[in-house]
């Protein structure tokens, strides 16, 4: 694995970690992880990839993993368009055949709404995976409404999000990407700050969608919100499926071990790697 860096227009060095193909190269798949996490989260499904003979390059997002922290914390917003058109500027001059995005929660979002505001940027990809991706749906009972309210002060008054306190994956996370989040998640509508709606944006977003949800993902991704963005995408040609046992899968899978763990290595990965080999 080879580690690269590069810039983003607020001057935050970034690191993209490349994987080369095993054999002749049939395309470049790009692997961003969400919050609280780094790039090895996706590292298992890079290494499947590689052995099919795509390249990979897998996202560390501004103040995760070796990228460096940026002079002004970001939020959810300013990191995904930042760090989102710094990444498929540089991969324009160092991809191998056709460009794919595979994004695991927040790494997903990051692609539509950057797509979403550039609509003339899609031809710089062949297709997007996203996986465990929803910005709408947190709180749609009033338990976890009440929980998210709860963790909203939490993060205010502790000026971060506690990741590897509890348990949420091995970094903690900026307070301002967590908090636009909880409120996307509370209002029940992703828009920016210049009031611009994702959701309803989405309809410009023409490539070919791979949409991909966890059955016992019950919080930071339910199956409501990943299929709300699904219905969205403009795209004719897209794809939704529901990792559980009811749809004949091994597990009922959570947030994280839909794209990390063994039985996602026998279920999910293939899945993934099908839909980019069939395109």
């Amino acid at each position: 694995m080879q580690k690269h860096f590069i810039t983003n227009e607020s001057g935050t060095r970034l690191c993209l970690h490349q994987l080369e193909a095993t054999g002749k190269c049939v395309g470049t798949v790009v692997l961003a992880h969400g919050m609280f996490s780094n790039y090895r989260v996706c590292r298992g499904l890079a290494k499947y990839l590689t052995s099919l003979s795509f390249e990979c390059w897998l996202v560390d997002f501004q103040g995760h993993g070796a990228s460096d922290k940026p002079q002004v914390e970001p939020d959810f917003e300013s990191m995904s368009l930042q760090d989102t058109a710094a990444i498929l500027a540089f991969m324009k001059q160092h991809q191998s055949g056709p460009l794919w995005w595979v994004g695991h929660s927040g790494g997903g979002l990051s692609i539509l709404m950057y797509l979403s505001r550039h609509a003339d940027r899609q031809s710089d990809l062949a297709g997007i995976v996203t996986i465990a991706s929803q910005a709408t749906d947190a709180g749609y009972s009033f338990t976890r409404r009440s929980l998210l309210k709860l963790s909203s002060v939490v993060i205010s008054l502790l000026g971060v999000a506690p990741g590897r306190l509890l348990g949420l994956g091995p970094e903690n996370e900026f307070a301002r990407v967590m908090l636009q989040w909880i409120d996307w998640s509370l209002a029940g509508s992703w828009t920016g700050k210049d009031r611009f709606d994702y959701l309803q944006q989405l309809s410009t977003v023409n490539l070919p969608i791979l949409s991909l949800a966890a059955h016992a993902d019950k919080f930071i991704a339910p199956v409501s919100g990943c299929n709300r963005i699904y219905r969205r995408v403009g795209s004719a040609d897209k794809t939704f499926i529901v990792f559980g046992k009811k749809n004949g899968y091994l597990e009922d899978y959570t947030h994280a071990r839909v794209v990390s763990s063994r039985n996602a290595s026998v279920d999910v990965w293939p899945v993934i790697a099908q839909w980019l080999v069939q395109r």
